[in-house]
Order: C-alpha cells, then structure tokens, then sequence
C-alpha cells in the first residue's frame, strides 16, 4: 500500500529538490554531510509531502489519541539533537503496523502499530526511532546519494510529463523505500541508538525499546504465519525487521545504547496511562472503506461483494481496490464513479471512460445488475496495454472492474478469464453480510479475574483466524504467556 501511494505524493520532489550540492553540519554526528538540500528546503519539502500524505490516508478520527501521541512525540523530540524545526505527529487510520518519518519533522505512526504497544514508553520508543531518521537528516542523504549517480536523468524526469523515464521511476522509488520500508542497516541501527537516548533523556525507561523490538519480532512472525495461510504477502514494520535479519546483534546495539544513557529519572513506563488512551481503538480493516475476507470483499457503505481469483493478493486502498496475480503478471483494479441513470453501462464505457471496445463488446445483467464488458486500449502509466473493462450499474454508482497484464505488449491471455470471473461475482450484500460489513472491531480493556485466560477471550472474539495468537501479541505474551489475575488485559469486541 505504501509503496504504491509514494508514486503519487513524491512527484512533487524533483520539482522542489532540483539543486546544487552542498555540505551541511550533520545535527548528530557533527559531520560535514554532502546534500542536496537546505533546512528550510527540507522543512518545505515536508509539508508538500504531508499535504500528499493526507490526500491519500485518513486521519483517525480520534482527537484525544492524536493530541497524546503529539504529546509524547513531542516531549522526546524536545530531547533530541535537531530541536530546531517544529515535529508534527500524525495516527493514520490504517490496520497496517507501520510508522515513518517524512523530511523536515512529519512523523506518521498506524494505530495498527498502537494496537500492539502497551505503555507510554513503547510509544516513545517507536516515535523515538523516527524522530532518529528526521535528526540524522537520513532521508536527505539518501535522497543526495541518489543525485550524485542518478542527477542528469532526475533533471530530465523533473521536466517530462508522468515522469515516465525508467532513470526518474528509480529515483522516486529509491527515496519511498528509504522512507517507508527502510533504511540501511547503519542507518536502522543509528535512528535506534538515537531513539533510545532521547527516551532516556526525555524520562522513559530507555529498554521498553528492547520490548518494542521483541513484540514486533513477535509480530512479524505471526504476520509471516498468517500470510501463508491466506496465500499472500506479508505486511512487515519496515523500520526494526525488514531488512535486518540479525535481529540479536540489533538487540545488542539497542541494549548498549539504552544503558549508556539510562539515568535514575529515566524510569517511567505508563503502561495504564496507555492503555487506557487505546481502550476503544479501532482494530483490524475500517469497515467504513469496505473489508477482505480470504478472496472476498464486502462494503457495507456501497452495499456489495465480490470475490477475486485464487492466490490473487488483495490490497484496499482509499479510492480503489487493486489485485495482482500470482506470477505478477496481471492487475485487477476496482473502483466507482457517479453513475447517470439516464445512461446505460455501455455509454458509460464509451462516453464518461472514453474507450472504444477492441471487437466485440457485450451488455448482459450480473446478479440483477445492468453490466457492459469489452476489452479496449487503455493508458497506464504512459504504456498503452489491452485490458477487460466491465461497468456494473448499482444504486447510484457505476462499478468499474478493469484488469490488463502488467508487462508492455502483453496478451491478456489466460488472465482474460480471471478478471471477467471477477466482475460476474459482483453482487449485492445478502442482510448477514451487510451487518458483518458494516461491524468494525475495537480494542476493549478488561480486568483480569483469578481464571481469565486467553482461550476463554478467543472464543468470544470476533477474530476469524488465530484468534488466540493474535490476543497474545496484542498483550505482549506471544507465544506461550499466561494472563494475571487483576492485570488489565486487550480483548476485540465488535
């Protein structure tokens, strides 16, 4: 998910960083850096950066969560060695466990990443990390690294419309992984060093980092299990696993650095004081943006269904939801537009889309529906490829379900069969599911008595895989912990 939005909100980036190079005193180390940027270029950058950010993710309607992670972002980012540009903390309403900084102080944390805290110094941990990235100015670098081998085409890229050069693909994509998947090991290890200190010097006890670290270890397992089992990718916290496998060695470092700078103020956890902030958070997909269930999506709001191909990986974006095969050789995209009832599917297709059918193209009714179907031409991303395009009339909506292969000058082929099987499938909610649907999951706290345990949670959780797996990460006592009595413990209510 991240990855794909990148494309659009750092387009603005060659425009904006089109510069001399220069050295800059790094606010860490001391050191003359090579960028290509200024501070006041950087802090710019940020805030067009967010504007895209918030274009392409909600923000969690929840003003008293934002107004504490603020607080605490804040209060670690006064302690760190950049003070010198306002930081900005945001909770992006997405059940993906993430959270990364932007240039220039923009910090975003997922309450898919809060669910799985339990005191106010994990939370200070993971901001702690990011503020690391944004005081080492390590976007930056990366970003000024790249110029130095990739300039002369970046310059061509800022000025030809789609930035459609392999060269400008390259160098947007470099600098979103850097930012949303990660950095390099050195750079991972030295924004967890900083984190830990600025925790330290900011009050919390500096070795929740070392809690962090094992609950997402935790967490990526789990991760990893479950994706196997619904046959897709998994979704893994890019800043303390992805790309560093020696995860012991990370421990070593972190725990070094946690002891260098503990004091004997440094000592507060918050673990209540959290929990209680979180009780009621939304866990797992915002049913307001329509849910996936193994190869099946529902959308209550929209009032439909519709299931995808086996082994297809499935991804819900804000405006869209977007497959790919399992060989990576074809896209599936769903999405909707106002429909004029006045118009029929077929004029919809050649009217409002603008396409012209390449042979013979076909009205038929799908579950009741009024449906067009046709291959045509279409443009994506400057490459002209064939495509099946089907518009189904729903409500006050036209349902577009386009799908084409992925490579230039390839043949829809077999995959043909796939996506037309998708857009037949599409249906209107039967009553049970429109309340599945519409039934968004939260985080409640409870207080656990002398036998509560967490197979007894399991089986009243409306959690439909692992159940009792994913309560144990929740509490930090995955794999095998066991629940005290009096302790408050997470559980899922619908």
């Amino acid at each position: 998910m991240w990855a794909m939005a990148m494309r659009s909100f750092l387009l603005p980036l060659l425009l904006v960083l089109v510069v001399l190079p220069g050295c800059a005193t790094n606010p860490v180390t001391g050191h003359q850096d090579l960028v290509l940027m200024s501070e006041q270029d950087e802090v710019k950058l940020g805030q067009k950066l967010n504007q895209q950010v918030l274009q392409q993710y909600q923000v969690y309607p929840d003003v008293n969560l934002q107004d504490y992670v603020q607080y605490v972002g804040a209060k670690v980012a006064a302690k760190s060695d950049r003070t010198d540009i306002p930081y900005h903390f945001t909770v992006l309403d997405s059940d993906e466990v993430n959270a990364f900084a932007l240039p220039g102080g923009y910090i975003y944390i997922t309450r898919g990443i809060l669910a799985y805290l339990n005191s106010e110094a994990q939370l200070a941990a993971v901001l702690g990390h990011e503020i690391g990235h944004v005081a080492a100015r390590h976007a930056v670098r990366q970003y000024s690294a790249s110029q130095l081998t990739s300039l002369g085409a970046a310059l061509g890229a800022a000025f030809i419309p789609g930035l459609g050069s392999v060269a400008g693909q390259q160098l947007t994509g470099l600098l979103g992984t850097a930012m949303l998947r990660g950095y390099g090991r050195e750079q991972e290890l030295q924004a967890d060093k900083l984190g830990a200190e600025y925790m330290a010097r900011s009050g919390y006890d500096p070795e929740a980092m070392l809690s962090v670290l094992r609950t997402l270890k935790n967490q990526e397992s789990f991760e990893m299990k479950r994706a196997r089992a619904e046959h897709r990718q998994p979704h893994i916290y890019h800043g303390l696993f992805a790309t560093h496998p020696d995860n012991d060695t990370r421990l070593k470092s972190v725990i070094g650095s946690a002891e260098a700078d503990k004091t004997a103020k440094s000592t507060f956890i918050g673990r209540t004081e959290y929990l209680q902030r979180i009780d009621g958070l939304t866990f797992g997909p915002d049913t307001r943006g329509g849910i996936i269930k193994g190869r099946d999506f529902y959308h209550g709001g929209l009032d439909f269904a519709l299931r995808f191909p086996r082994r297809w990986q499935i991804q819900n974006l804000p405006d869209r939801i977007m497959a790919i095969s399992p060989d990576k050789g074809a896209l599936l995209q769903v999405n909707a537009r106002p429909a004029d009832p006045r118009e029929t599917p077929q004029q919809f297709f050649t009217d409002k889309l603008g396409l012209k059918p390449v042979g013979t193209g076909r009205s038929m009714t799908i579950h009741g529906l009024p449906a067009y179907t046709a291959t045509a031409i279409i443009n994506a991303g400057g490459v002209q490829r064939l495509a099946r395009v089907t518009i189904i009339y729903h409500g006050r909506e036209a349902f577009i379900i386009a799908g084409s292969p992925t490579g230039s000058g390839q043949s829809l082929g077999s995959y043909d069969d796939d996506i037309l099987a998708t857009a037949r499938s599409f249906r209107p909610l039967t009553a049970a599911e429109r309340s599945y649907a519409s039934s968004t999951e939260h985080i409640k706290l409870i207080r656990a008595g002398q036998d509560t345990s967490f197979k007894e949670l399991a089986a009243q959780a409306p959690l439909d895989k692992f159940p009792e797996d994913q309560l144990r990460l929740l509490n930090a006592k995955y794999p095998q912990g066991r629940i005290q009595a009096g302790e408050l413990v997470k559980t899922v209510v619908r």
